[in-house]
C-alpha cells in the first residue's frame, strides 16, 4: 500500500519536471499576448516648462562679414545756405555768392534765412550784393571771410537783417565808395571804403537793429572829397567799435561820425584826420540829439553841431574844439587828451 502511493507520488515529480518548461512557455505567451492587446490612451496636456539651464560657454567667432553700405548723413538744412569758395577765383566765389542770394525766395518773418559764408574771398566786381529782408549773412570771421568790391557800393541789406563775422571792402579808382548800406544791424564786422571823390564806410539808412563792435574806415585823395566812418540816418544806436575818416586832400572834410538823425554811442573810438576840416562827430541834423557816452574822440577839427541842433558827449575823451556853436554843445564830465578837465560846452 506504501509503495504505492511513492510510486504515484514520484510519477507526479515526473511529469512536474518533464512539463514545466511547456507550462511556463505557456504562461509567457498568454502574457505576451495580454500586453498587445491593451490600447494606448489620448496624450495628457503639456506640462510647466522647466527652469533654463546654465549658458554654456561662448562659441568661436565667426568670420566678419562684407561691409555694408554708409549710412545717409542725418544733417538736414531746411534754411541755411552755405557758400563756399569753390570757383578757382574770387570773382567766381563772388557770383557764387550773390547767385545764392539771389535764389532765396519766400523769406518772412516766420521763415527767416541765413546765408553763412566759408572762410575765403569772394569779389563781385562792380555790382552791388543785395540782402533782401528776414535774410541774415553770416562770415567765418573777420579775418576769414572777406567780401570785395570796385563800385559805387558793395552790399546793400534791407530792414531786419544782421551781417556778422565779416570783411566788406568797396575800392572805387574813378569816383565814390561805400562798403555797406544797411537798413537792418552790424555785429562783428570790418567795412572799409575808398574812393576818389567820396567814401562812406557805413550807411546805417533806417536800421532797424544795433551797430555793435563795427570796425568801419573811409579814406578819399581828390579835392573837395568827403570821406565818413558812419553815416547815420533815422535813429541809430552804436556800441562798441572803431570809426574813422581819412581824407588826404587839403581842401577835403573828413567826420567818423556824420550824423543825419538822432544817434546814441557808447564804447565807441571816433576819429578824424586830414583835410581843411576832421570832425570826429558832425551833427547836421534838423533838431536832432547825438549823445556819445564813455567814448574816445579825436580830430583837429573837433565838433560840428548845425544849427538847431544838439550833441551831448559823457563821459569820454574829446578833441576841446567846437567849429560850430549855432547848435548846442554839452559836455559836463569830459577831458582833453592831456586829462585836462574839459569845459562845459566842450571847449
Amino acid at each position: 500500500m506504501r509503495r504505492n502511493r511513492l510510486y504515484g507520488l514520484a510519477v507526479v515529480v515526473t511529469v512536474a519536471v518533464v512539463s514545466g518548461p511547456a507550462i511556463a512557455a505557456t504562461m509567457q505567451s498568454h502574457a505576451a499576448k495580454g500586453r498587445a492587446a491593451t490600447r494606448v490612451g489620448p496624450r495628457g496636456p503639456r506640462g510647466l516648462r522647466g527652469r533654463p539651464g546654465a549658458i554654456g560657454p561662448a562659441g568661436a567667432t565667426g568670420a566678419a562679414g562684407p561691409a555694408g553700405a554708409a549710412a545717409a548723413s542725418a544733417t538736414s538744412l531746411l534754411r541755411t545756405i552755405v557758400v563756399s569758395p569753390s570757383g578757382p577765383t574770387p570773382s567766381a566765389n563772388g557770383a557764387l555768392l550773390a547767385g545764392a542770394v539771389a535764389a532765396i525766395g519766400g523769406a518772412g518773418a516766420g521763415s527767416p534765412y541765413l546765408v553763412w559764408v566759408e572762410p575765403g574771398a569772394y569779389d563781385l566786381g562792380t555790382a552791388a550784393l543785395h540782402i533782401p529782408s528776414y535774410v541774415d549773412l553770416q562770415g567765418s570771421g573777420q579775418d576769414a571771410t572777406t567780401i570785395t568790391g570796385e563800385g559805387p557800393l558793395a552790399l546793400a541789406a534791407a530792414a531786419d537783417t544782421e551781417l556778422r563775422d565779416l570783411t566788406v571792402t568797396d575800392t572805387n579808382a574813378t569816383g565814390s565808395a561805400g562798403a555797406i548800406d544797411t537798413s537792418g544791424g552790424l555785429r562783428d564786422v570790418t567795412a572799409s571804403a575808398t574812393g576818389t571823390s567820396e567814401a562812406t564806410a557805413v550807411l546805417a539808412d533806417a536800421p532797424t537793429m544795433a551797430i555793435l563792435d563795427v570796425t568801419a574806415s573811409a579814406a578819399t585823395s581828390a579835392p573837395g572829397s568827403s570821406a565818413r566812418g558812419i553815416d547815420t540816418r533815422n535813429t541809430v544806436r552804436i556800441d562798441g567799435g572803431t570809426f574813422s575818416a581819412l581824407d588826404n586832400a587839403s581842401s577835403s572834410q573828413a567826420a567818423a561820425l556824420f550824423a543825419e538823425s538822432p544817434t546814441s554811442v557808447s564804447d565807441a573810438t571816433l576819429q578824424a584826420s586830414g583835410g581843411a576840416a576832421a570832425y570826429p562827430a558832425d551833427v547836421v541834423g534838423s533838431g536832432i540829439t547825438v549823445r556819445i557816452d564813455g567814448s574816445t574822440l579825436t580830430g583837429a577839427g573837433g565838433f560840428f553841431v548845425a544849427p538847431g541842433d544838439t550833441i551831448d558827449v559823457g563821459g569820454s575823451q574829446i578833441p576841446g574844439v567846437v567849429s560850430s556853436v549855432a547848435g548846442t554843445a554839452r559836455c559836463p564830465d569830459d577831458w582833453l587828451a592831456s586829462y585836462v578837465t574839459a569845459s562845459s560846452n566842450c571847449s
